[in-house]
């Protein structure tokens, strides 16, 4: 497990982002904190979100998807669990397109996000 952000890490000062009914954010360090204000704000508790930096990239349940673009076809097929060559050309346009619109935006002023592709058979939740 890391404890560091990643340099491209647009996920927030804490490792856990709890999100509020109205919007809000509240950021934590660890799990222990996360409970305590999960306890103290109670139903305005939307959702809690685990940042993927925590994660070493080999175990998360994600790959990002301009690192998909750059691969070999054989070694992105298998990374996310893509059989047939056939998913594989529709995924690959699919996240070629949305890293382009991504890149638009960022041109635009939007701030940059990650485009990731979820592995096939494996669960990605929140905390």
């Amino acid at each position: 497990m890391n404890s560091e952000h990643r340099p491209d890490c647009t996920f927030g000062p804490g490792f856990y982002r709890i999100v509020l009914e109205g919007g809000g954010r509240r950021f934590c360090r660890n799990e222990r904190e996360v409970r305590t204000v999960v306890a103290m704000l109670g139903k305005a508790v939307q959702h809690v979100q685990r940042d993927a930096c925590l994660d070493d990239p080999d175990d998360r349940g994600v790959v990002d998807g301009e690192r998909f673009l750059s691969l070999p076809k054989d070694e992105a097929m298998r990374l996310v669990g893509i059989e047939a060559e056939a998913d594989y050309v529709r995924a690959y346009h699919a996240i070629e397109g949305a890293v382009l619109a991504r890149d638009r935006a960022v041109a635009n002023g939007v701030r940059q996000q990650s485009v990731v592709i979820k592995k096939r058979g494996v669960t990605v939740s929140n905390v």
